[in-house]
């Protein structure tokens, strides 16, 4: 559910007088638009002049270090005080303790978002209930994350041309990652050793590729007040299963050697030695300043359980009203203004980013799907402290030193246990 609550927003006729209050907004980048540095940020420093002036308010902007952000937030809270009126602030430091703790405001009880302006991200939205109040929000378009980039070069080698088509008619599935792992996995220069890997990732990349892509997830959160281990789950299960005979049984996935850099996999698909990398959109500058083969971009394929694709969603942040801010109304009126669309916007000025990066349509319109079917899933896996015990799973799955059930099984007592004490701050 999604609360509809309108209020005083940008085109109100209703006049106010905020007395001249300084609106501070904290990021752990540099917020402060900069004069004819992009077209965007032109277009901010007009707007924040219009409200300013509007308003009768100083919009300012706090840049905290991302190693003191946390710390700070919580301490000027807990003194009765705010580092900022509307912080940025991690998903995994959101929830659970800030959200968990009452740190943040409930947003939604100021009656000024119509939260369900196309604004707003369905995703932060949703993700911000709590309690029948929305505690988080951001605006815009999620910046995509988890996709499938596969050697476009390397698949036509090996007689690969219908890869657009299978993800489009949703016949991408496992068993047909699987099958074009097959055949791109494979010794090239005959000394009887293995140099083209169908399958890569970065570190812990395909694992969660499975649990993600088959409805499952590492920490289920479908009660926000009682995080669950949810590797126990039957589907986790079986996408655990599957990541494990990927490995082992069929030997078409690139396991980096000990000690190897995180981003080894992401090399050697650079390098050409990969068909298929799990990875994330960032990468794109990467690719399109190192590698000499076209590649195009799709999502990991459907689990057994689905008959819809995911991407996983992780580094994302959203933005919060810290509890102890002063006449947060006034606050939520100058922000809605400020994040109102710009009228000389144009829709489709997202696609410049991704034409300059990426080498086809198809890859744009896997973006765009990401957007127009909130394909997005908020991985929590960091947001508690159980993170060495997810290491040690997946090099038990990696190696077969125990069966997926048998490793679930064997620590999950311990991880719940984890998670039960992260949430006492």
């Amino acid at each position: 559910m999604v609360l509809a609550l309108a209020g005083a927003v940008a085109g109100s006729k209703e006049k106010y007088d905020f007395g001249g209050r300084t609106v501070t907004y904290s990021a752990w980048w540099e917020l402060r638009p900069q004069p004819g540095a992009s077209v965007e940020m032109d277009r901010q420093i007009r707007r924040v002049t219009e409200v300013e002036k509007k308003y009768n308010v100083k919009i300012d902007y706090a840049n905290i270090p991302w190693g003191e952000y946390l710390a700070r937030y919580i301490t000027t809270v807990m003194a009765g005080d705010s580092m900022a009126d509307i912080a940025c602030v991690e998903v995994n430091w959101f929830y659970p303790t800030l959200l968990l703790n009452n740190f943040c405001l409930p947003i939604s009880s100021l009656g000024v978002f119509d939260f369900n302006d196309e604004k707003f991200q369905r995703e932060t939205v949703t993700f911000g209930e709590y309690n029948g109040e929305i505690y988080c929000y951001e605006i815009g378009n999620v910046y995509p994350r988890g996709v499938v980039f596969f050697n476009k070069t390397m698949f036509a080698r090996e007689g690969i041309t219908d890869m657009y088509d299978v993800f489009f008619n949703y016949e991408w599935t496992w068993d047909k990652m699987l099958e074009y792992a097959k055949k791109l996995t494979r010794d090239t220069d005959g000394d009887g050793i293995i140099d083209q890997w169908g399958l890569g990732g970065g570190t812990g990349r395909v694992w969660r590729g499975f649990i993600i892509s088959n409805g499952a997830n590492f920490i289920d959160i479908s009660d926000k007040s009682k995080p669950r281990f949810a590797l126990g789950d039957p589907n986790a299960i079986a996408a655990l299963q599957a990541y494990q005979d990927f490995t082992l049984k069929h030997q078409v996935i690139l396991v980096p050697p000990e000690g190897a850099p995180w981003d080894y996999a992401i090399e050697a698909f650079i390098e050409g030695k990969v068909g298929m990398l799990v990875g994330q959109i960032y990468k794109l500058h990467s690719l399109k300043t190192k590698m000499q083969d076209e590649y195009g971009a799709v999502l990991f394929p459907m689990g057994t359980s689905m008959k819809e694709y995911t991407s996983e969603l992780t580094g994302h942040f959203v933005k919060v009203m810290p509890i102890t801010i002063k006449n947060p109304k006034e606050v939520a009126i100058v922000e809605d203004a400020m994040t109102e669309p710009h009228p000389d916007e144009d829709p489709d000025d997202w696609r410049e980013y991704y034409e300059m990066r990426m080498t086809d349509e198809e890859s744009i319109e896997t973006v765009k799907m990401i957007w127009d079917k909130q394909l997005s899933v908020f991985n929590l896996q960091s947001a508690f402290d159980v993170m060495d015990i997810f290491y040690t799973l997946e090099w038990e799955l990696q190696t077969g030193a125990k069966t997926p059930q048998a490793a679930v099984e064997e620590y999950a007592q311990e991880a719940q246990m984890r998670i039960n004490d992260s949430l006492i701050f």
